[in-house]
């Protein structure tokens, strides 16, 4: 089976899941990008924030008894496709919520990711 078929199939059930746990007035998931981040002492840059859709996200909270030293109580799950990368230190938005991504594992059999599964963190 192709990669770019697994990666539909995710997409597709990511999708269903969206639909299947969410209303009409679920908050929208969404990457916040800041391009200041290419901002350096020589050239520093004022930063625009963008926000990019994360149609197919998905929260999950973690079970107590997972919590430790590095899942801390109140962090979720979030589980999102492929089509938008998610990296540690990103931020993440939900309405009026913003989380910090604390790490990412990235699912990818090959070299195509197929589902990017991030632990988030309330800022």
């Amino acid at each position: 089976m192709a990669a770019s078929n697994i990666q539909s199939k995710v997409k597709a059930g990511l999708a269903k899941a969206v639909k299947a746990t969410g209303s009409s007035a679920s908050q929208l998931v969404y990457l916040v990008s800041n391009d200041a981040q290419q901002s350096t002492p020589l050239n520093p840059q004022a930063g625009r924030e963008t926000y990019i859709l994360l149609p197919n996200a998905v929260f999950k909270s973690y079970d107590a008894k997972m919590f430790n030293e590095t899942i801390l109580a109140g962090d979720r799950m979030l589980v999102s496709d492929n089509d938008t990368a998610i990296k540690q230190g990103d931020t993440i938005s939900q309405g009026e919520w913003f989380y910090k991504v604390v790490s990412v594992d990235i699912k990818a059999p090959t070299s195509e990711a197929l589902v990017y599964i991030s632990q988030v963190r309330l800022k």
